[in-house]
C-alpha cells in the first residue's frame, strides 16, 4: 500500500488496558465518523500494513480506544505506540470525517507553472489568512501556501493543482 494514496488521520498514542487496547489520537475532530471504520492502516517502517477494527470506542473529540484484530496483549500492542494510521482517500468522504470542502483536494498531484510535477497533496492546513497544502514529494514533504494567487489552475478530472512557484523552492538544502 502507497502512503499517496491515503489520508493521515492520526498517530497511535499509547496502549490502554491488558487486551492489546490502543488510544488512537487523531489529528482533528473525528469522532462522528471513526466508529464507521473498518480496519486503518498502520505504517510500519514506511509501508501501510492494514488492521481490523475489533471494536472502537470515542473518548473524545480527538481520541478513541480501539481494539485491533490479531492484537490480543499489551505487549504487542506497545510495539505500535508512536506510529501513524492512516485510512484510503476514497474512505473520507464516505465516512464524513470532515465536511471541510479542502479535503476534495487531497490526493491531487501538484504540478508547477512548467507543467512539472511536483508531488501530491497530503494535507490541507487550514489557518485563517495562511492556508497551506502538505505536499509529498520525492526529496520529503513541503508547505506551499494554498492563496488564490498562487493557484493557476485546479482540474478535478485529472486530479491536479498547477501552482505558480518559486524557482529553486524544491532544492533547499
Amino acid at each position: 500500500m502507497k502512503k499517496d494514496d491515503h489520508y493521515l488521520l492520526g498517530s497511535l498514542l499509547k496502549t490502554t488496558g491488558l487486551k492489546g487496547e490502543i488510544i488512537l489520537k487523531f489529528n482533528n475532530d473525528y469522532s462522528e465518523g471513526i466508529q464507521k471504520l473498518e480496519s486503518i492502516f498502520i505504517d510500519i517502517d514506511n509501508k501501510l500494513v492494514p488492521f481490523f477494527i475489533e471494536e472502537i470506542k470515542i473518548k473524545s473529540s480527538t481520541t478513541a480506544i480501539v481494539k485491533l484484530e490479531g492484537l490480543d496483549e499489551e505487549e504487542k500492542a506497545s510495539e505500535f505506540v508512536g506510529s501513524e494510521f492512516y485510512i484510503p482517500f476514497s474512505e473520507v468522504k464516505s465516512l464524513q470525517i470532515n465536511t471541510d470542502e479542502n479535503l476534495d483536494i487531497l490526493g491531487y498531484s501538484i504540478i508547477d507553472q512548467n507543467k512539472k510535477y511536483i508531488g501530491k497533496v497530503i494535507e490541507f492546513i487550514d489557518i485563517s489568512e495562511n492556508p497551506l497544502l502538505n505536499v509529498k514529494t520525492d526529496s520529503g514533504e513541503f508547505l506551499i501556501p494554498a492563496k488564490d494567487e498562487l493557484i493557476i489552475e485546479v482540474d478535478d478530472d485529472l486530479k491536479e493543482i498547477q501552482l505558480n512557484i518559486a524557482d529553486g523552492l524544491f532544492e533547499l538544502d
